[in-house]
């Protein structure tokens, strides 16, 4: 495997990883009551979402 694609697809993976543990906080913190603490974490949320959706992936596709 190439070293440039290994190294970004530990990088989505990283972000993902990253991106499910805020979802998690979010949720824990507006079951606490804390609406006003998972606001921000809502915009840092929103902000990796629309950055990672700016991003062009190439897939696989069969020539049969």
């Amino acid at each position: 495997m190439d070293m440039s694609l290994e190294r970004r697809t530990s990088d989505v993976t990283a972000q993902q990883t990253s991106s499910d543990e805020l979802i998690k906080l979010i949720c824990k913190l507006r079951w606490i009551g804390m609406e006003d603490e998972a606001e921000p974490l809502m915009r840092e949320l929103s902000r990796r979402r629309s950055s990672a959706n700016d991003s062009v992936v190439a897939a696989h596709a069969e020539t049969d």
